[in-house]
């Protein structure tokens, strides 16, 4: 049996690619292999520049967005090129498609429309961040014939019912990449673990996987042999907790790179708990050829700090950074994320921990917050009556929530949002 993967478009006022990867779709692959299923991909978010802009067609505005100050687009291949893409992949008996972010569900929808132009093959089956989080929302209006919730852990059976295939392995796991997934861009992203040891209240990672789960080593290095081997030269980390138990899951695969001599180029766009960047873990990154780093402080507010989940202090990201230059890591290298928009949060609160990150040298970077269902962060929003009942996951969209539902002016938000930015250029 064929299957039809599919990486639908992004629905966004912004979008940029910071090294996207379908990794669901490439786990989901292997999955299919296993029992017997031949995979074909086809991802309308590549080819793109990594990191730079995707490709964008303005369409007309969603209703819950009705005059909001920014178009709406989409963003990805053309429309033209999807319609090739799909018919020349030949027969397939059905059609999987995945889904990372719950507001960008309108790219769902056209991708939906599109097959059923292009092919009248059935079922679409839609899974991933979305439905997880929205189940109810995503079989309303998401087009698809089925809606699978939760990981694959959990869902494989109902998933294996579905497309008629056995429940268990009947074959090794074949990795992704030689399963003529690749595309031949020059970079990738992987993952050495699945999930987050925290419970920070505005994160969903809990939801959306079966706890904390590493890989071996061997495993995660086996990976970028392979990789590097395809010409790939630029690898972004996705995990949520990358340096935890670092001794035995990340320092040997650095250690075989270093020792390899692999020519990579690693990026961390997800924040690292500061904690863990320890002298020795800030040398061997650098050795390794660690060249995007982020941190994660959200806030320099230590109440705030604590009630979020108390994963990080001001202290240990001062710390972090020294040891990070310290080991050769160029400080324009670093940026800290800072939240923006969380419930409560005022403006000079964002305005002390945006000096207090400038302080160290490197710069802060404000990630807008968006309410994600079934976290603390959300149950408070509701609790204050701060979203309206029944939301609309576009509404939750952080450039779209942060100005419509903080509490704070446009104006003062994009004053900020620049500053911010210009913090950067003032170190150039």
């Amino acid at each position: 049996m064929r299957f039809l993967l599919i990486h639908p478009w992004a629905s966004d006022v912004a979008a940029f690619n910071f090294w996207v990867r379908p990794l669901g779709l490439y786990a989901l692959a292997e999955w299919l292999w296993e029992r017997g299923g031949s995979p074909v991909l086809v991802d309308c978010l590549s080819p793109a520049q990594a990191p730079g802009k995707f490709p964008r067609q303005p369409v007309p505005t969603p209703a819950p967005l009705a005059g909001f100050p920014r178009r709406f687009a989409r963003y990805g291949i053309g429309q033209e090129e999807f319609d090739e893409r799909i018919r020349a992949v030949g027969d397939f008996d059905a059609v999987l498609i995945t889904s990372a972010i719950s507001y960008w569900y309108p790219g769902i929808q056209w991708t939906v429309d599109r097959i059923r132009c292009v092919t009248q093959a059935t079922p679409l089956i839609l899974g991933g961040v979305y439905p997880t989080l929205w189940p109810d929302h995503a079989r309303v209006h998401a087009g698809a014939d089925h809606v699978i919730e939760g990981p694959l852990e959990t869902s494989g059976g109902r998933l294996a019912r579905l497309l008629g295939l056995p429940a268990d392995p009947i074959r090794p796991r074949t990795p992704w990449y030689t399963l003529g997934l690749h595309d031949g861009a020059s970079y990738a992203a992987i993952r050495t673990a699945r999930g987050c040891p925290f419970r920070c209240s505005y994160c969903a990672s809990q939801r959306l996987s079966m706890g904390f789960e590493p890989r071996p080593a061997h495993s995660v290095l086996s990976e970028l042999i392979a990789l590097s081997s395809r010409g790939i030269t630029d690898i972004a980390f996705y995990d949520d907790a990358l340096l935890v138990e670092f001794q035995a899951r990340l320092l040997p695969v650095l250690q075989e790179v270093v020792r390899r001599g692999l020519r990579l180029r690693f990026h961390v766009p997800n924040g690292m708990h500061a904690r863990f960047v320890t002298p020795s873990a800030a040398e061997w990154m650098a050795r390794a050829g660690f060249v995007t780093i982020r941190l994660g402080l959200e806030t320099t507010d230590p109440e705030r700090q604590r009630e979020t989940g108390g994963k990080v202090t001001s202290s240990e990201v001062t710390m972090a950074v020294g040891n990070l230059i310290r080991a050769g890591i160029p400080s324009g290298n670093i940026g800290v994320y800072l939240l923006l928009g969380l419930p409560g949060q005022r403006l000079e609160e964002i305005r002390q921990a945006m000096a207090f990150v400038g302080g160290l040298g490197v710069r802060p970077y404000l990630a807008e917050f968006s309410p994600i269902p079934g976290t603390r962060e959300w149950d408070r929003l509701l609790a204050a009556g701060t979203l309206p009942a029944g939301a609309d996951p576009l509404l939750t969209n952080k450039t779209v929530f942060v100005r419509r539902y903080s509490g704070h002016r446009i104006t003062d938000i994009e004053d900020i949002m620049n500053a911010s930015k210009n913090s950067a250029i003032l170190r150039k």
